[in-house]
């Protein structure tokens, strides 16, 4: 009986020891535009999916149409995902709000429509689906002015391309909390911190170690790790998990949190 005990005891710690850190908290999790294997892409059918499954954060790209109104779209044209075509920032709103960006995915998704990003504020306002906006053309601070009259300030994250628009917005936002700074090279990672100031770092998942994370915690700062990409990613969702990262961007956002969330 004490044989057995042991061996019970001990293959239990193997498979902790195998598994997450124990006392590190599963990360929440971030769907690269949504549940997009689900649903179409930046779409409100996909932020319907984030909601149904748990996922916690859904992030979406924002442009700006012709009349100043924000949209979801990954690219600046609307042909891939729309039956639009050339750029979004030529077209009025009246015109993008008569696009189907549904039916590319699949014809059961017909007549999805291109959404305005205040739909999406909408739509998560009364959930616990968090937003982050990857910036691609505006105003910063009518586009904080519309997140806020929403009442998820708190809930949305911002992202810039550019570490310019990032250091930009840091400067106009001080008390904004939610900031993302992409670190390009870990070598880097106190530059950034200590130039941008932000309240994530983002990395990809080849780029971070237990020692990274460690001097982003020191700091307050979280750690997203980006894992994107269609093939199997179950070795470097481990590796985020067992490391502590604080958020995984994950273009299957459903396999991570079906798998022990």
């Amino acid at each position: 009986m004490k044989r057995a005990l042991f061996f019970l005891l001990a293959l239990s710690a193997l498979l902790m020891a195998c598994g997450p850190r124990a006392g590190v908290p599963y990360p929440q999790i971030s769907g690269h535009r949504g549940a997009n294997f689900i649903a179409p892409e930046n779409t409100l059918a996909s932020a319907d999916s984030c909601i149904r499954l748990g996922i916690d954060v859904m992030e979406t790209d924002v442009v700006l149409s012709k009349d100043s109104v924000f949209y979801i779209l990954h690219d600046s044209l609307l042909n891939r995902t729309t039956n639009g075509t050339g750029p979004i920032r030529e077209w009025l709103s009246k015109d993008l709000d008569t696009l189907d960006a549904g039916s590319w995915f699949g014809p059961a998704w017909k007549g999805q429509k291109l959404p305005r990003f205040a739909d999406l504020l909408e739509k998560a306002r009364p959930t616990h689906l968090g937003i982050t906006v990857d910036y691609r053309t505006g105003d910063f601070q009518a586009l904080v002015d519309l997140i806020d009259s929403y009442g998820m300030l708190e809930r949305t994250y911002f992202t810039f391309s550019s570490d310019e628009d990032t250091r930009r917005f840091r400067a106009m936002f001080p008390n904004i909390h939610t900031l993302q700074a992409y670190v390009r090279n870990p070598r880097e990672l106190d530059k950034v911190l200590d130039e941008i100031h932000p309240d994530i770092a983002v990395l990809w998942i080849d780029q971070i170690d237990r020692q990274v994370v460690k001097r982003c915690h020191e700091r307050g700062v979280k750690v997203l790790a980006l894992i994107l990409g269609l093939d199997d990613k179950t070795k470097a969702n481990r590796k985020a998990i067992r490391l502590g990262v604080d958020v995984i961007a994950t273009d299957k956002p459903e396999l991570l949190v079906r798998s022990g969330k």
